[in-house]
This record gives structure tokens, C-alpha cells and sequence, in this order.
């Protein structure tokens, strides 16, 4: 069975109805941002994060207050991963020092000790661009990018998609637009995702029908 490694948000759990998943989502981090999706990367391939220091880095040690304490589980989940799937939903930062943060670390209900102290900033094309480079040169694997759910033509999510887009043209690295795969299925946009203000997430149909649009392109990949 072709095992998984998800380094995105809970918009990718539609993998777990057939594939091998890793744990490093779960008891890790669900990195938003390309230089914090790297940083994971790093600390899977080199554990270069100390223990206490994931404490403050990563999504799961912020949550649960307890530092990562079983890197080599991880790295030998790394080592054995077919296919990485990254979702890239973000052009925002979040660092502290060398350290790219995950966004709950500013939330008001985590005590997370240098909450005052992160710096909030916009990443560049460019500035994403070297990151995707650098990640599929640390991967060295099969590698499928995710944009966010975009469903208009201009905004913040838009822009980003185009610019994932070209990136991963350029580079030769599968992209998936969601919403516009979907509309190529054909798939009723009206009942498929959660009813919300702003769309993130999808509802149990639309878990069935963009694991369709995944299947197939990890199918290409081999």
C-alpha cells in the first residue's frame, strides 16, 4: 500500500479512506506556509529542534504542551514515505528568531511562552518559490503541491494559487487547484463543502469526491 506523508491541514484527511498515512501530521504539525512546511522537513530529515523547543514551533507540542520526545519514529515514517502531499494555503509567516512558527502560537488560549515576540509577515513569490525548490530538493521523492480552496478570480487565495501554479510548472512538480479539479468532474459545488462564512473545509461528500482527483494524480506519479 502507498504510504503518505500530509504536510497540510485536515483538507487532506480524505487520504486516510485509502492510503497509508503517516503520523507526522497528527502528532507533529499541520504547517501552512512554505518555510514552515521546510522547517518540518528539516526537523524530520536532521532533528535540528530540540525536544523543549517544539514546544513552541509545532502545532501538535503547542496543543498538548509536551515537547517531541521519539524523533527517530518520525524520521524512519519519513525515510519510508512513497508520496509527500503539501498543502501550501498561505503566504503569511509567523517567526520567532530562526524559528518558523505555527499560527496558533499567537492564539490567546495557548499559554505559549513568546507569543509577543513572533513577527507576522508576507511571504513573496519568489521568496515561495526558493522554498518549493528547496523542498523537493530535501524530498527527493515523489511530491504533490495543494493550493488552497479558491472559488473566485481575485483575493489573497487566488493569488497565491497562480503563483503555486506557475511555480510548479516551471519546476516539473505536480499541482492540484481543488475547486477547479472538481468543476472538471463536474461535482455540485453546492454540496460539497461545510456551510461556512469563508470555505475551508469539506463535508463527507466532498471528501469522496476530491479523493477521486488525488487517487488519480498519485496514480500518474507511478
Amino acid at each position: 500500500m502507498t504510504t503518505i506523508t500530509i504536510l497540510g491541514s485536515c483538507r487532506q484527511h480524505s487520504l486516510n479512506k485509502k492510503y497509508k498515512i503517516s503520523s507526522i501530521q497528527e502528532e507533529i504539525s499541520y504547517p501552512h506556509y512554505s518555510k514552515e512546511i521546510l522547517q518540518v522537513i528539516k526537523y524530520l530529515k536532521y532533528n535540528n529542534i530540540s525536544s523543549e523547543d517544539t514546544k513552541i514551533v509545532f502545532r501538535t507540542p503547542i496543543l498538548n504542551n509536551c515537547g517531541i520526545i521519539n524523533h527517530q519514529k518520525y524520521f524512519n515514517e519519513f525515510i519510508n514515505t512513497d508520496v509527500f502531499i503539501i498543502e501550501i494555503a498561505s503566504k503569511l509567516y509567523y517567526k520567532y528568531n530562526d524559528y518558523y512558527v505555527h499560527h496558533i502560537a499567537i492564539d490567546k488560549q495557548f499559554n505559549v511562552s513568546i507569543k509577543n515576540e513572533i513577527k507576522i509577515g508576507i511571504l513573496t513569490k519568489d521568496e515561495i518559490e526558493q522554498d518549493i525548490i528547496e523542498i523537493k530538493n530535501e524530498l527527493n521523492k515523489p511530491l504533490i503541491i495543494i493550493s488552497h480552496l479558491v472559488t473566485r478570480e481575485k483575493g489573497e487565495r487566488y493569488i497565491l494559487s497562480e503563483w503555486l501554479k506557475e511555480i510548479c510548472e516551471k519546476h516539473n512538480i505536480p499541482f492540484i487547484n481543488p475547486v477547479k479539479e472538481l468543476l472538471k468532474n463536474n461535482v455540485d459545488m453546492n454540496n460539497i463543502f461545510l456551510n461556512e462564512k469563508v470555505l475551508a473545509h469539506y463535508n463527507e461528500n466532498g471528501h469522496n469526491e476530491i479523493l477521486k482527483i488525488y487517487e488519480k494524480y498519485i496514480n500518474e506519479l507511478f
